[in-house]
């Protein structure tokens, strides 16, 4: 669950650095269709892809995106520990006895007594 989260927030830092940086230049955009290029396509519509926001709520938005990274990274370091103590964890406790071995864990069945009379009735001389 945690990982996933990371995940997430790490796709999340990604996709809106990418759009920042995408948008700092003058650039045209283009939809063709689903996608989006800066080439010109066949079918193709110009888009206004502008920046509204000002030169303030952009430098705050990538401090988001640096506290986000920072904190990502943090998160993943601390999951990692938690993973090397879960590991160590594991390893501690009483030990586990060894099955015995084949030889040892043959069973002896008592013969049943009235075999036993029997085989000696049989092998007595007549």
């Amino acid at each position: 669950m945690r990982q996933c989260f990371v995940l997430a927030l790490a796709l999340t830092i990604l996709m809106v650095s990418r759009g920042v940086l995408a948008q700092t230049g003058d650039a045209q955009v283009y939809r063709c269709g689903s996608n989006y290029s800066n080439k010109s396509c066949t079918g193709g519509s110009s888009v206004d892809a502008a920046d509204p926001r000002s030169a303030a709520q952009q430098r705050e938005a990538h401090q988001a995106i640096q506290r986000d990274a920072t904190l990502a990274k943090q998160m993943k370091a601390d999951r990692l520990a938690d993973e090397r103590r879960a590991a160590g964890a594991a390893n501690v406790g009483p030990t586990v006895a060894k099955p015995p071995s084949p030889a040892a864990s043959k069973t002896h069945k008592p013969k049943r007594a009235g075999h036993a009379a029997a085989q000696k009735a049989s092998s007595a001389p007549h």
